[in-house]
């Protein structure tokens, strides 16, 4: 009997457990189907951003060269010279009718003497009897001078310091001018680019790579082994030039008119 009593005891308590547990479910699952609603006036209607004490994404320019005028001295280097001297030194000057649109002119003067391959011509390697190619007495580059189109086409700054700002004027050059060879003047055709580094808004650096070409004479286009004395251009045969200039030097920004 003891044991019949502690059977259905047992069996009654699993049944109460049971009730109990779907009760619970029941109550958590009304629970989460309940909808809370909120006034319209206390939700949000926009959102907030963070405000920070930089917002000037982009400033103007440092350096101002809308009309005004650029002067200055340069040095120059010949890359494709041959046979002279390839040291040039001269002016550049420009007037900028607005940031991005200026007239570049650039004048320099060659220096005398030949080349170190031109000097190692005389006289010209196994040749027996020995034969001088004497380019000295050919007709030589002199001068050169161009007019340009300038535009700029980039500004920018770099800072090479912590307390140090640099700007940065990237720009393409294209026109003409003459060439002195010799005792005669050639039309000469050229296109480059170039850069400025300004210093201050009234100094800065520049460089320059040109590349022009002329129709020249020929150095090459007759013999001089028995000249002594320079040649006239005209003696000579005609051939179409290129050369590379490279020029570099300082330039002053005075007030525009």
């Amino acid at each position: 009997m003891d044991g019949l009593r502690r059977t259905i005891t047992f069996k009654k308590t699993l049944i109460l457990a049971a009730v109990l547990v779907n009760a619970t479910l029941a109550t958590l699952d009304a629970q989460a189907a309940e909808v809370i609603q909120f006034p319209d006036d206390e939700l949000a209607s926009e959102s907030v951003l963070p405000v920070f004490d930089q917002t000037v994404s982009v400033k103007n320019k440092a350096v101002l060269t809308r009309k005004r005028f650029e002067l200055g001295p340069i040095a120059g280097l010949a890359l494709m010279e041959p046979f002279y001297n390839p040291l040039n030194y001269g002016l550049t000057a420009s007037y900028h009718f607005t940031e991005e649109h200026g007239l570049n002119f650039m004048g320099v003067m060659y220096l005398e003497g030949l080349s170190n391959n031109a000097k190692g011509l005389n006289p010209i390697p196994r040749t027996n009897p020995p034969i001088y190619a004497n380019l000295q007495y050919a007709p030589s580059p002199k001068w050169l001078f161009l007019a340009n189109y300038q535009y700029s086409a980039f500004y920018g700054k770099i800072s090479i310091t912590k307390d140090f700002i640099m700007n940065l004027n990237l720009y393409g050059i294209a026109g003409a001018g003459g060439i002195g060879v010799g005792d005669t003047v050639k039309p000469v055709m050229n296109f480059g680019l170039g850069q400025k580094f300004h210093i201050t808004p009234s100094f800065a650096l520049r460089a320059d790579l040109r590349f022009f070409f002329y129709q020249g004479p020929d150095v090459l286009s007759r013999p001089l082994d028995t000249e002594k004395a320079v040649v006239s251009a005209s003696t000579m045969g005609e051939t179409l030039n290129y050369g590379t200039l490279l020029t570099a030097g300082a330039v002053f920004l005075f007030p525009g008119m």
